[in-house]
């Protein structure tokens, strides 16, 4: 058997095998499927690995990962991981899987009442809803109900209570392309008992037959409580429906319904009671009383559902295990037979449960609803020998025998070949047979039917050979040319056969030849002209533009042609002409006295496409730029080169370049010039920005300091107050900054959906213990995690980590491993949560939980008072309640002497965890020595008085899980 091991994707990781010869040697794998349990299939297996392997199995055979394997009758399955057990010095990898239906278990539906008849796949459709599963196969097609729940359950039981209804059989199918999953199907079958015509043997099929016998369910009598009626008159009676007042008899005389409503067996209690002794052989009371509740809604019908339970349970439950040396496979529920000559036991019995293991080739069969059987030809036998020594011992008798064709004695004949029939007569006449059909006529017996249909297929042969498919390709029809098993890439054939040998064949005539690669074709007429594709990411061609003017505006002297002016200009656009509008370039100083270093050019406007262009400028002594290439000293330089790009950053490669002139040389001292008129005032009042290293020389009021070579690497500002330089700051609304080194950062309000505040080697409050990690924000998740240090800052392999988020708070602290956790506490939506490590590590830790919310802190409280009913009076119940822990006192007076009688409902959020009854013995509070059992269970509050006079009180504790009765007094 293979096992494929997929991710939750269904990519394959791995595959194994039980014969030993894959990667993956398998072993102890054990399928199980049940009657009870039906649909699901379990499958528990062991996989063995090396020390290099070790990483590998964990990350192919992890939970929540699948495996797939196709069964011996071609059923395929798909099974989920549950649980792994890692074992590193033993090198076993043990999982546990169940049927990936099981899944059907997490969805969760409600109540649902039907307006009208509808199909058993009608439900199913319903109550799988959007969960990926459809139906396969469908033998109950035109069968419909009207049915009905009251509560909610999982999808899982809901179906299983659908096919409950419609006595179907259900099973998970899974369809498989290759490994690839493709489709989830629901089959619903009629049910498959009966014969299976397949018998076991001990010594010979049988190994070992291990009898079960328990009383655990047995009972000799039954009080039974149906549904509760639906009212009439508008009445509020909620008491379900009993057999009291009921009248039955039965016709076998072994059983009686009792004025109180309970049906006896008195058969049964002859047998076990517990009054039973040699001197009370045959006792009539001390019954094994049970309480059971059905669903059904008339007395009738609950006579007859308690009946049954009764006959079922009213002796020891008796089961077999039969340990198979190698059997068949046996379908659930259908009959096999079993024989042990050496303890005289033969048995029928019903197939409960299947434990196929295909590593050790085994099976082993539980069995259920046994049937002691004897052979019907040692019954004749007895039956003729009795007649035998019955007769006179004067007369001898003679056996005649003969076969024929049929009952009429057809072609009758001394020999048994090709007949079907078959006679016996004793005769006191002669010991010659007679050849005269007329003597065995009435006597003939059918011994040879018609033909059976096919049996079940037998298991897989332990000895089964393995079988191959081969390929290879080649570019003719007869494998010869180009032929080879490596690859098809660019053949044009390709051959195949299958036989029991693993390698490839060599011999082209081997294999089968097809053609899977035709010639090219010839090309086609044009097609219709598609639709226009989305524009390209940046398909646009975008233009850099300058110009050159006298002003900083761009409104003197503008030119796009003469770069002889003091100021440059620049815009990006997608249109190649030049624009004539100053406003719509960018202008920076490129000529005027020499200064400090100009600051870096703005970039230019976004274009249409969603990148932002940026220009970019140098400054050279040649028209190749390659002379005293600077890219922010302007100064003294002749050429300015520039280019535009989509990277923020300057090249420092001359070539990229476009170079003009803008100082030519220096020309002969001219002429004096006439006086001018008198000027306007100078500017020397203007503040003047320096960068430098140095403090500038004769400073003026105003000026700015930017320390350092260029205004990229200044590290602070000053500004000169007229005596001394003073810290300036710059004032921005808005600052774009792509890297920001600060001692002190002082802020209003910081707009970031990412924060991040590493810290190192940092002490915990309170303890000696460091930790290094991180602070971070993010969206909506605040977290804090790192690890633990000793004081020297070496961490021990522990991890902390406590995140905050609008679910709430997740809290929790690591074993030294760094993955484990060992203390985790989450507070959610009101409900804390909080677990603990019991035992282990990673995939084999153990853990505790435990939750707290809101109404386990509090105690709800109520009491009925002055209750009445036929049995009791002057009835008080007290009810009290914290977290699950109830305690129910009571207090009532008895009015008849009736024996086991309900006198209140439970009331909602404090009945028995599981249904199970509470009891104690109350004292009399009015004649010594008299007491009455009280009985608390979901179905109600009952009391067997040992004395039908005087009150009783007293108090019981027991466990709840109901809800809690939120409409109940809440003490603080």
């Amino acid at each position: 058997m293979e096992y494929y091991f997929a991710d939750r994707k269904s990519n394959i990781l791995g595959v194994g095998s039980t014969d030993g010869k894959g990667e993956w040697r398998i072993d102890n794998d054990i399928e199980t499927q049940s009657v009870d349990n039906r649909p699901a299939v379990e499958l528990s297996l062991d996989i063995h690995f090396t020390n290099d392997q070790e990483q590998a199995v964990n990350e192919m055979a992890k939970a929540t990962n699948f495996i797939m394997y196709q069964d011996e009758e071609g059923n395929a399955h798909q099974m989920v991981i549950e649980s792994v057990d890692h074992d590193s010095l033993g090198h076993i990898h043990s999982i546990v899987a169940s049927d990936a239906g099981n899944d059907l278990i997490n969805e969760t539906v409600g109540a649902y009442k039907a307006d009208k008849p509808y199909t058993i796949a009608d439900y199913i459709t319903r109550f799988t809803n959007d969960s990926g599963w459809e139906i396969g196969v469908n033998e109950f097609p035109k069968n419909v109900r009207t049915l009905e729940w009251t509560s909610e359950e999982s999808s899982l039981a809901r179906i299983i209570a659908v096919a409950k209804d419609f006595d179907a059989v259900l099973s998970f199918g899974f369809e498989f392309v290759g490994t690839n999953l493709v489709k989830h199907v629901i089959n619903i079958r009629h049910e498959t008992a009966g014969d299976s015509l397949i018998s076991f043997e001990m010594n010979k099929d049988i190994n070992n037959i291990v009898t079960h016998l328990d009383t655990y369910d047995m009972e000799t009598s039954i009080k039974a409580y149906g549904a509760v009626p639906e009212s009439t008159d508008g009445s509020t009676n909620q008491d379900p429906i009993n057999l009291i007042g009921y009248k039955w008899t039965d016709p076998t005389g072994q059983f009686v319904l009792d004025q109180y409503g309970f049906l006896h067996d008195i058969i049964a209690v002859q047998k076990y009671s517990r009054l039973l002794s040699n001197s009370n052989p045959n006792p009539k009371q001390s019954d094994w009383n049970r309480v059971k509740t059905f669903d059904s809604k008339s007395q009738e019908a609950l006579l007859q559902a308690a009946l049954a339970d009764l006959k079922k349970y009213n002796h020891p439950n008796e089961t077999y295990d039969i340990d198979l040396v190698n059997s068949p496979y046996v379908p659930l529920n259908q009959t096999v037979h079993i024989a042990d000559e050496n303890q005289q036991l033969f048995l029928s019995a019903k197939v409960l449960s299947i434990e196929r293991c295909r590593a050790n080739h085994s099976v082993k069969l539980t069995l259920g609803e046994f049937a002691h059987e004897t052979v019907s030809f040692d019954e004749r036998l007895s039956e003729l020998a009795n007649q035998m020594a019955n007769m006179p011992k004067t007369i001898q008798y003679y056996p005649w025998l003969r076969y024929a064709d049929d009952d009429k004695g057809t072609n009758m004949s001394a020999f048994p070949t090709g007949k079907k029939y078959m006679a016996i007569v004793w005769s006191n006449k002669t010991s010659v047979p007679s050849d005269n059909p007329a003597d065995y006529a009435g006597k003939w017996a059918l011994i040879q039917g018609k033909d059976g249909a096919d049996g079940v297929p037998g298991a897989k042969g332990a000895d089964g050979r393995t079988s191959y498919f081969h390929t290879a390709w080649a570019n003719d029809v007869s494998g010869q040319s180009g032929f080879t098993v490596s690859g098809g890439d660019g053949k044009k054939y390709i051959g195949t056969y299958s036989d029991f040998t693993l390698a490839d064949s060599t011999n082209p005539t081997d294999y089968n030849w097809a053609l899977f690669k035709g010639e090219d074709g010839d090309v086609g007429p044009k097609g219709d002209e598609g639709l226009p594709g989305k524009p390209g990411a940046d398909g646009r061609t975008a233009y850099a533009h300058f110009a050159y003017a006298n002003s900083q505006d761009g409104h003197a002297d503008f030119s796009t042609t003469d770069p002889n002016r003091k100021y440059i200009g620049f815009y990006s656009d997608f249109t190649s002409d030049d624009s004539t509008n100053p406003s719509d370039y960018s202008w920076s100083l490129i000529k005027g006295a020499d200064g400090a270093n100009g600051k870096d050019g703005v970039p230019g406007k976004p274009g249409a496409d969603g990148k932002t262009p940026y220009f970019h400028i140098a400054y050279a002594d040649s028209s190749d730029g390659r002379t005293n290439f600077s890219l922010d000293t302007p100064a003294s330089r002749k050429y300015i080169g520039s280019y535009t790009d989509f990277t923020q950053a300057d090249s420092a490669n001359p070539a990229v370049y476009s170079w003009q002139l803008v100082q030519g040389p220096k020309g002969d001292t001219g002429p004096q010039g006439p006086q001018g008129p008198q000027g306007v005032p100078g500017s020397k009042d203007v503040p003047y920005p320096y960068v430098q290293l140095d403090a500038p020389a004769n400073p003026k009021k105003g000026d700015t300091w930017w320390h350092g070579t260029s205004l990229k690497d200044a590290t602070a500002v000053q500004r000169y107050d007229g005596s001394k330089w003073v810290d300036d700051a710059i004032a921005q609304a808005v600052l774009y900054i792509k890297e920001l080194n600060s001692i002190i950062l002082n802020s209003a309000e910081i707009n970031s959906p990412n924060i991040n505040v590493p810290f190192q080697h940092v002490r915990i409050s309170g303890s000696e213990i460091l930790s290094s990690g991180s602070l971070t924000l993010h969206g909506a998740s605040y977290v804090i995690s790192g690890n633990i240090e000793d004081n020297s800052g070496k961490p021990n392999g522990q991890i902390y980590h406590t995140e905050v988020n609008p679910d709430g708070l997740l809290s929790y602290i690591t074993q030294t491993d760094g993955t484990t956790q060992m203390h985790t506490s989450r507070i959610s939506m009101g409900v804390l949560e909080l677990t603990d490590l019991v035992s282990g590590l990673g995939n084999s830790a153990k853990y505790i939980t435990s939750t707290f919310n809101a109404h386990d802190a509090v105690d709800y409280y109520h009491k009925d008072s002055g209750l009445e009913t036929n049995d009791v009076k002057k009835l008080n119940i007290s009810y009290s309640r914290k977290g699950p822990n109830v305690t129910i006192g009571i207090a009532f007076e008895m009015k008849t002497g009736n024996g086991w009688v309900k006198i209140a409902n439970i009331r909602p959020g404090y009945s028995p965890f599981n249904s199970d009854d509470a009891a104690r013995l109350l004292g009399s509070m009015s004649y010594t020595g008299a007491a009455c059992e009280l009985y608390v269970s979901a179905g109600g509050i009952y009391i067997i008085p040992w004395r039908g006079q005087g009150g009783y009180a007293g108090s019981l504790s027991f466990i709840t899980h109901d809800a809690y009765p939120t409409n109940d007094a809440v003490v603080n």
